[in-house]
């Protein structure tokens, strides 16, 4: 049974413009900030991701979500990419104080200390799949990753969209 984790910041309230678009994809999409925290959610992606809505934070709810490791067939990966991907834009993007805010929250993860200090890079491929569990039937999709940034106007938020992979009939 999923929890909701606690909300762990303010979001800022997008433009009616950026909601539209958001809501308007019909796959799992939100959009987050450079700390990995939600400032929006599609109801598809709070269904996926069950307690990643506003004010939710993706690096801590990925470690201490129980449903992320149920749901992602390849957790320890992904979580390893998201802490490392964390580690190395902090000092550059997020402020010391919410730095340690979510460090705070991460480090009740037990697996948080060896993905902290590992420091292996991992490539990030040109197209990025992740392998989805389906929680009833345990059915494997596999499912694109791909993050957005907004060119004009700038945002401080990405637009992160998670779509199932089309086979072709060819």
């Amino acid at each position: 049974m999923s929890r909701t984790l606690p909300r762990v910041f303010d979001p800022p309230r997008p433009p009616p413009a950026d909601l539209a678009v958001l809501h308007s994809i019909r796959n799992p999409a939100c959009l987050h900030d450079s700390a990995f925290d939600v400032v929006a959610a599609n109801s598809a992606f709070r269904e996926l991701f069950p307690g990643t809505g506003p004010g939710a934070n993706l690096l801590t709810a990925i470690l201490l979500e129980p449903m992320a490791r149920y749901r992602l067939a390849d957790w320890q990966g992904e979580a390893q990419l998201m802490v490392s991907t964390f580690r190395d834009i902090a000092p550059k993007h997020i402020r010391p104080e919410r730095i340690e805010e979510i460090l705070t929250l991460a480090r009740r993860a037990p697996d948080w200390d060896a993905m902290w200090e590992n420091d292996t890079a991992r490539e990030h491929p040109e197209q990025r799949t992740v392998l989805m569990m389906e929680p009833e039937t345990r059915l494997e999709q596999r499912m694109y990753v791909q993050t957005f940034g907004f060119q004009s106007p700038s945002r401080p938020w990405w637009l992160l969209t998670v779509s199932p992979e089309i086979v072709s009939a060819d």
